[in-house]
């Protein structure tokens, strides 16, 4: 049987954009799939654009986070409802709005149901995943399913874990990988980098270090085999444990993408955080002091927010030197809390997806209006991501911030480009009473 899966394009332009990193999630469904026998190409948008007028195949699946639900289902829409299965984050919240666009919709990890579905065996309208137990059980993915994608590439997403304890009011991922971790074995791990002639890597995991005895395992056999290069996604309290940090600077770790989410404690406690400013600021600290960089994310719109926050997140992260930041507007997803929160409030405006993507705001905050707070994310991100700061960057000689930086200014101005008329901010100006 022939099966294309297709991971449609990002909304707006973004990091993952310019550098591209598919989902897993495909590429995992397609490498079972090939192995199964039957004949798999991948088509990730961002990377290749197919010919959609002779494209054939038996079955169609597509895979769709909130932000491309909407080229989602305008993809599906070119085949017969018959060929299509939708599954992704976006089809497991709203998997009622999904089956509209296709045959079938899977709902969480698909890995384990996925040939059962495509031969016939499972027939349900809205089939149930079951979560992967076993990990190491899993093949290792064949980017060389994905049509155009270069290997080796620039940075290589490895996947060591699944599932996420903390239940962070703003975030999705335990309503698709539930709140207890699963991990992959040091050595399967260790297996797949081996496998891989790349040049860098980034550990995907929503937590890399949430089991430290595992990693330390990893760690050990990342120094044992010299690989050097890559990066991964924290929590604050890492830095807690000195012996842990040292050994993951020591294995060429070589940045962090970090959470902070924010720099106001009253946020950080609405957000359910359960950490501190002064463990952010200790945090960034200990990182820096092991040369390794930091990527901080803040999430800004909560309750307690105002455009002075926008104003004095820019200020900390450029006073602690953080390297790198992403500014999100809080966006309340289908399925947790904050969109809960929200629409009994009534104060979600719209629900066209295309805008859920963390740039966009789609609720009315409650301490300044919602074109105030999309214009001073914007006006913090051309401050942090200045021309003025990239070369100065340049002339130090720190040549990847400068490049990152010189990246975020073209991404920030890309956006300013397409969104200069904020058409979906049209009406009420006025902060929520």
């Amino acid at each position: 049987m022939k099966i294309v899966l297709i991971e449609p394009r990002s909304s707006e332009a973004n990091v993952y954009s310019k550098i591209p990193m598919p989902l897993l999630g495909p590429v995992y469904l397609g490498t079972i799939l090939k192995n199964r026998g039957h004949e798999v190409e991948i088509y990730n948008e961002d990377i290749q654009m197919p010919d959609y007028s002779k494209l054939d195949a038996d079955l169609i699946g597509i895979s769709i986070l909130t932000s491309t639900a909407k080229r989602g289902y305008e993809i599906a829409g070119k085949f017969p409802k018959e060929k299509v299965i939708i599954g992704g984050v976006h089809a497991s919240l709203l998997s009622e709005e999904a089956i509209r666009f296709a045959r079938q919709v899977v709902v969480g990890e698909a890995e384990e149901v996925i040939c059962d579905i495509v031969e016939g065996r499972i027939q349900d309208p809205i089939v149930r995943g079951r979560p992967v137990e076993n990990l190491d059980a899993l093949p290792h993915p064949d980017f060389s399913l994905i049509k155009g994608f270069k290997f080796p590439s620039l940075v290589t997403p490895i996947s060591t874990s699944r599932g996420c304890p903390f239940d962070c009011s703003f975030c999705s991922v335990t309503k698709m990988f539930g709140r207890k971790y699963r991990f992959r074995s040091a050595e399967d791990v260790m297996s797949e980098l081996r496998s891989r002639d790349t040049k860098s890597f980034f550990f995907c995991d929503d937590n890399f270090s949430a089991h430290p005895k595992r990693t330390r395992e990893l760690l050990n056999l990342i120094l044992k085999n010299k690989i050097k290069g890559w990066a991964c996604q924290v929590r604050c309290d890492v830095t807690k444990d000195g012996e842990l940090l040292n050994m993951m600077a020591q294995a060429g770790c070589n940045a962090v993408c970090v959470g902070f989410e924010s720099i106001n404690p009253k946020t950080l406690q609405a957000y359910d955080k359960k950490q501190s400013v002064e463990e952010i600021v200790s945090a960034i600290r200990s990182f820096h002091k092991r040369k390794i960089k930091v990527h901080g994310m803040f999430v800004l719109g909560g309750d307690d927010d105002s455009a002075k926050t926008v104003w004095d997140t820019l200020r900390f992260a450029i006073k602690q030197k953080i390297d790198t930041i992403q500014m999100t507007i809080l966006t309340p997803f289908p399925g947790t809390k904050v969109h809960e929160t929200l629409e009994a409030q009534k104060r979600i405006f719209t629900k066209d997806w295309n805008l859920y993507d963390g740039q966009h705001i789609v609720f009315r905050p409650k301490l300044l209006s919602a074109r105030e707070l999309q214009l001073n994310v914007i006006r913090a991100y051309l401050k942090f991501y200045s021309l003025s700061r990239s070369f100065s960057l340049l002339l130090k000689l720190r040549f990847r911030n400068a490049l990152l930086h010189f990246m975020g200014h073209s991404i920030v101005k890309d956006w300013v480009g397409r969104n200069r008329r904020m058409h979906w901010l049209r009406g009420p100006k006025t902060a929520c009473g």
